[in-house]
C-alpha cells in the first residue's frame, strides 16, 4: 500500500480556467465522454424510478408500521416509494466509483472506455462503506445546520477517486485521505461548482418547461417516463461537471497542471489554448 503523501497541495488555480482546461482536453471527445455519463446517470436514475412503478409502497407506510403517524400528516408528505431508498443505499456507492473509474481513466488516457463504468463492482462492497460512511456522517452534520453539512460534503468528494486509485484502502482511511485533501482547499472547490452552475440550469430546462404543462399525472407511468428522458440534458451537464471534478482531483494529486503526465497532456498546460 502506497505511504500517505501529507504534503497537502493547496488549489489557487481559477476555477474558469481549470474549466478551460476541461474543455481543451475534451475538444474531439467530448460527446462520447458524455455519452457514458448519461449512461450511469440512467443507471442510477431510471432503473429505481420505474421500479418504484411496481413497488409503490412510501417510506411512510412502511414508517408508520413501526411508529404511529398522524393520518393527516401522512395526506401531506409526499409518497416517495421506498424501493428509490434502497436502491440508492445498494447502488450509488458503487456507480459513484464506477464515475471516477470512467473519468479519471478519460483524463489519463484522452480515451473513452464505458466498461469503467463496470469496474467498480469488483470493489461493491468497499464502495458501498464509504458511501454508506459518507451519508452518515453528512446526515448527522446537516441535521445540526446545513453549512456544515456542506463542509462535510466538500470534504469527502475526493473519496471515491482516492478509492479509484487504490481500492485496497480501507473506508476510512479514504474518507480521511479526502478531507485532508480538502483542506484549505474548500473554497476553491465550491467555486468551481459555482462555476458549473449555468450548465447545470440549462440541462434542467426541459425538466422544467414539462413540469409546467397542466394536467400531468405524475402517478402516470408515461408522464413518469416523459420527466425521465427530458433529465438526460441534465445528465450530460453533470456528467460535464465531473469532468471537472477529476481535474480537480488530478491537481490536488499531482500538484499542479505543469506536473499532468497524461495522453494529451498538452490540453493541461497553462499556456495552451486549443
Amino acid at each position: 500500500m502506497p505511504e500517505f503523501d501529507n504534503n497537502r497541495y493547496i488549489v489557487t488555480e481559477n476555477p474558469k480556467v481549470i474549466i478551460q482546461k476541461c474543455r481543451n482536453h475534451s475538444k474531439e471527445t467530448l460527446k462520447s465522454f458524455l455519452i457514458g455519463s448519461c449512461i450511469i446517470f440512467i443507471i442510477m436514475n431510471w432503473i429505481p424510478e420505474i421500479l418504484g412503478m411496481f413497488f409503490t409502497k412510501s417510506y411512510v407506510e412502511v414508517l408508520s408500521q413501526f411508529v404511529y403517524i398522524d393520518p393527516q400528516l401522512i395526506i401531506k408528505l409526499p409518497q416517495i416509494p421506498v424501493i428509490l431508498y434502497f436502491y440508492a443505499l445498494l447502488f450509488n456507492g458503487v456507480l459513484k466509483l464506477g464515475e471516477a473509474l470512467y473519468t479519471l481513466t478519460y483524463i489519463r488516457n484522452k480515451r473513452v472506455e464505458y466498461v469503467a463504468i463496470a469496474e467498480g463492482f469488483k470493489f461493491y462492497f468497499k464502495a458501498l462503506g464509504v458511501y454508506i460512511a459518507q451519508l452518515f456522517i453528512i446526515s448527522i452534520w446537516s441535521i445540526l445546520f446545513i453549512i456544515p453539512g456542506i463542509i462535510a460534503a466538500i470534504n469527502f468528494s475526493q473519496a471515491f477517486y482516492i478509492l479509484a486509485d487504490d481500492p485496497k484502502k480501507g473506508v476510512f482511511r479514504v474518507l480521511f485521505e479526502s478531507k485532508f485533501m480538502m483542506m484549505g482547499n474548500r473554497m476553491n472547490y465550491f467555486l468551481l461548482l459555482i462555476n458549473y452552475l449555468p450548465y447545470l440550469l440549462i440541462g434542467y430546462l426541459p425538466s422544467i418547461v414539462l413540469s409546467w404543462i397542466p394536467g400531468l399525472n405524475f402517478s402516470n407511468p408515461i408522464t413518469v417516463m416523459m420527466f425521465l428522458i427530458s433529465a438526460i440534458p441534465l445528465y450530460a451537464a453533470r456528467g460535464y461537471l465531473a469532468m471537472g471534478r477529476g481535474v480537480y482531483y488530478e491537481l490536488l494529486k499531482e500538484k499542479g497542471f505543469e506536473n499532468f503526465r497524461y495522453s494529451g497532456q498538452e490540453a493541461f498546460r497553462e499556456d495552451k489554448t486549443i
